[in-house]
């Protein structure tokens, strides 16, 4: 039999807190605490809790009987006064009662093992717990409402079907059935792979919206590069000064464009030859922030010709691979379009951090990626280990239809077709071992 647990279910401040209790001494734990016998489930009824033969507090109790409860378990929530002293008493009255102190997800995890919600909402709800913005709030809810889960299972059953019609007429050793033809059988799997693919390929940007895209602003010094955070987050986030090399250190600050989070760091310029130790680690931490940065954003004084020291760091920029923005600035002077070599494929943005012109513009440029990747129905994932199911039933199809052409006999691609239906469970959390559930619900918060 489980134990019954019992949490905080709500953070610090606040006039009112929630703790949550679940399992099978529920009601007689709540009996005993409100001296009370009878309860409407699901409705809140205000009583007294006692400590002995001390009143803890007046508060608001709901009782939710099983199955109709979050876990599928006896639940009961005290909404009681936020004081430190009641919440943590009354978690005392709870395990002097017979309740043990959840663990982190635990609560969660009982809704998942009581068939409550299936692996994906579950995370889905973790992630809307820790959504700090409009996009990921959205992702979140996407994985939550179960549409997602919907579109795996269709997946697996579709699959499911296919296996059975396979393995139904290997078993046929009269072979009264009619032989399923090998262009059935590839557009069945084809169908599905070429979802698969389209979700898996929506990662990269779903884990940009889960945690943030990072963006590097690097230039040479005096380029304009702290004048332009200040314009990005709208406030003097960085000292600007007209003397070179003004900063030494990476300088980060959060935004947000069109819901989407977005974390600049502003780099020390880089240049041919450091002056002293200090402004080399400066240089230092500005590549690592252009290694790890999603899209870097190369700043570029308009207004003068371009350096040798620009055009070394542009080829440097170039080598990395990654999405970059080529940012005009100084543009309310004088200024000359992009002389870099090979820039043509970039975008080239004028910009002006005086007047503001041009920073709405570079604001879309920056998030423009995330608008756009999703699949045909609209869904996303960004949890890595849903990326990786899908990656591994991927490489399954892909075996099966190799073998499909290859004449291996349908025992072959059937055990592939096995293996993709598997991952596809994984997902879902039908299969997936007791000791990776613990892991994944270990990073819910306390409560949830």
């Amino acid at each position: 039999m489980q134990s019954t647990i019992c949490a905080l279910a709500t953070g610090m401040g606040g006039a009112v807190a929630v703790v949550r209790t679940s399992g099978p001494a529920v009601l007689r734990i709540l009996n005993t605490l409100t001296r009370r016998q009878n309860w409407e489930p699901r409705k809140q009824i205000f009583c007294t809790i006692y400590d002995g033969e001390s009143v803890l507090d007046k508060a608001l109790v709901t009782y939710f009987p099983n199955p109709h409860s979050f876990t599928g378990e006896d639940v009961a929530e005290f909404a009681v006064h936020a004081s430190p002293y009641i919440k943590g008493r009354l978690l005392e009255l709870l395990c002097a009662a017979g309740a043990v102190p959840a663990k982190r997800g635990e609560f969660s995890q009982r809704a998942f093992l009581n068939g409550k919600m299936d692996l994906i909402e579950a995370q889905g709800l973790c992630d809307l717990i820790a959504s700090g913005n409009k996009a990921s709030h959205r992702l979140a809810i996407a994985g939550l409402d179960g549409a997602l889960s919907a579109r795996i299972a269709a997946m697996r059953n579709k699959l499911t079907e296919l296996l059975a019609q396979i393995e139904v007429r290997l078993d046929d050793v009269d072979e009264e059935m009619t032989p399923l033809s090998d262009e059935f059988i590839r557009t069945e799997i084809n169908s599905v792979l070429v979802y698969i693919k389209s979700l898996a390929d929506t990662f990269s940007v779903g884990r940009l919206i889960k945690d943030g895209l990072r963006a590097a602003i690097v230039g040479a010094p005096n380029g304009g590069k702290s004048s332009l955070l200040n314009a990005l987050v709208g406030f003097d986030r960085a000292i600007v000064a007209d003397a070179c090399g003004t900063t030494r250190d990476t300088v980060e600050e959060t935004l947000e464009i069109n819901g989407q989070k977005i974390i600049l760091t502003d780099t020390a310029g880089i240049r041919g030859h450091a002056l002293d130790p200090a402004e080399q680690e400066g240089m230092r931490r500005s590549a690592r922030a252009m290694q790890s940065a999603d899209v870097i954003l190369f700043v570029l004084d308009a207004s003068r010709a371009l350096t040798d020291e620009e055009r070394a760091l542009w080829n440097d920029i170039r080598r990395t691979g990654k999405r970059t923005l080529i940012v005009l600035n100084k543009t309310d002077l004088p200024y000359q379009p992009c002389q870099l070599e090979q820039a043509e494929p970039y975008a080239v943005l004028p910009v002006s951090c005086k007047t503001g012109s041009g920073i709405d513009a570079l604001k879309k440029a920056i998030v423009r990626d995330t608008d756009e990747a999703h699949t045909a129905d609209g869904l996303m994932i960004s949890n890595l280990r849903h990326y990786e199911s899908l990656l591994r039933a991927q490489t399954e199809l892909e075996s099966a239809l190799l073998r499909l052409s290859a004449n291996a006999g349908g025992e072959i691609y059937a055990e592939h077709l096995r293996g993709a239906i598997l991952h596809l469970k994984d997902l879902i959390g039908e299969v997936t071992p007791d000791d990776v559930l613990g892991v994944i619900f270990s990073k819910f918060c306390m409560g949830k």
